[in-house]
């Protein structure tokens, strides 16, 4: 049996798999997208027998479905960690979405800014984000460090920058 027939033949069942076990129907689209995805990639793994193809199409969006659960466990621990990072500078006011965060990135390295950004803002370890930046984790780990303290600094000198210009405002009324 071709992935298409088997795919046509299973479709509203695997929908209301992740229907019923995700949040909302976009979240269980997406992860019905990311089977087909995975199917189409390994469609020579799959068994040519109707029932056994079937099995192996649930098997497989039983993973798609454990992934997306870890996926999102990650992020919600990497906005937790941003959270805790940025309340603990002085200038901690909309963490991912401040004009000072964002500018204090901009003034970063730009591979330290990006280590940044995929671990707090896009939710990766930081293993992941070497993989993506192609480098090396240990790597990847002493520069999100330097990152962070770097961060930290610029945010305290726009802190005292800030600080410094109303009092020469106040001043000089």
């Amino acid at each position: 049996m071709s992935l298409q027939e088997l795919v046509q033949r299973n479709a509203n069942d695997l929908l209301r798999y992740f229907q019923r076990r995700l949040a909302n129907r976009e979240d269980a689209a997406e992860a019905y997208g990311e089977l087909l995805l995975t199917a189409w990639k390994l469609r020579r793994k799959i068994p040519s027998d109707g029932t056994q193809g079937r099995m192996w199409l649930f098997a497989t969006a039983h993973n798609v479905l454990r992934d997306s659960r870890r996926a999102s466990a990650r992020r919600l621990a990497a906005v937790d960690r941003l959270a805790s990072d940025m309340r603990a500078m002085p200038t901690a006011v909309d963490a991912a979405d401040s004009i000072e965060v964002r500018d204090a990135l901009a003034r970063l390295p730009e591979e330290d800014a990006e280590l940044i950004r995929l671990t707090y803002w896009d939710g990766l370890a930081s293993h992941e984000a070497a993989s993506v930046l192609g480098i090396n984790p240990s790597t990847a780990r002493s520069r999100l460090a330097r990152a962070r303290q770097q961060l930290r600094d610029a945010l305290e000198e726009d802190d005292t920058e800030r600080k410094g210009t109303a009092n020469a405002r106040a001043a000089a009324v």
